[in-house]
């Protein structure tokens, strides 16, 4: 199996919070309007019966929409079996690979692409970084032209699952896990360091994301029919 369907999981340094239920704001199906505003519809129901075919995309936000991202730069193997095992799963299909396009203005042109390849579910996921640094003792730092190991940084990443139905919309529920790591480096490797520390943080969340998809996925599951 190929790796993009740990994308299902479709973002270790354990700060995270996970959201299991699907409160009242996301009980509809959100979509970007023109004006990069959320607009929600009242008309949309879920239609899915399982088991189901899930189409899975990563995406990060371009262009006033989103861009679907083929690397696969923090997934593994062990996410792709976590989605494959999951009980109504009738399979995979990474989107990022598939689709004729890759950016879209909006979630719901990216629930028309899953269902051209025969999707019942679209699960869209995205990790969202920051980091943050200080020298703790300049004068040293320069004394030693960056060589010295005084620049402190913190790196955080979050991971965002959504599930949707391809036909309708319908969110049956968004997960959420954030991951922090902090280090010291030095100025030199300051920048290096925190694109590490970056991806390792984005893998971890992924790691927790897949520990709690199971609990989930029953939510998901118990709103099909």
């Amino acid at each position: 199996m190929n790796r993009f369907c740990a994308s299902l999981l479709v973002t270790v340094f354990l700060n995270g919070a996970c959201h299991y239920d699907t409160p009242t704001s996301y009980s509809q199906p959100v979509t970007p309007g023109s004006s990069g505003a959320i607009e929600e519809s009242s008309h949309a129901r879920p239609t899915v019966h399982f088991p189901a075919r899930v189409a899975v995309v990563r995406i990060e936000g371009s262009h006033g929409g989103f861009r679907m991202i083929p690397e696969t730069d923090v997934e593994q193997t062990e996410h792709a079996a976590a989605a494959s095992s999951l009980p109504g799963v009738a399979g995979l299909v990474s989107l990022n690979r598939v689709a004729l396009i890759s950016e879209v203005k909006s979630y719901r042109e990216l629930d028309a692409e899953a269902r051209k390849v025969g999707a019942d579910l679209v699960a869209i996921y995205r990790f969202e970084a920051s980091d943050r640094s200080s020298d703790a003792f300049l004068p040293l730092s320069v004394a030693t032209l960056g060589l010295a190991p005084t620049n402190a940084y913190t790196v955080t990443a979050t991971a965002t699952l959504m599930v949707r139905d391809a036909r309708t919309g319908y969110l049956y529920g968004v997960l959420e896990e954030a991951a922090t790591n902090k280090g010291l480096t030095a100025g030199m490797d300051l920048h290096n360091a925190q694109e590490r520390s970056k991806r390792n943080a984005k893998k971890k969340a992924l790691d927790q994301i897949t520990a709690k998809l199971p609990g989930f996925w029953s939510g998901v599951l118990a709103k099909g029919r």
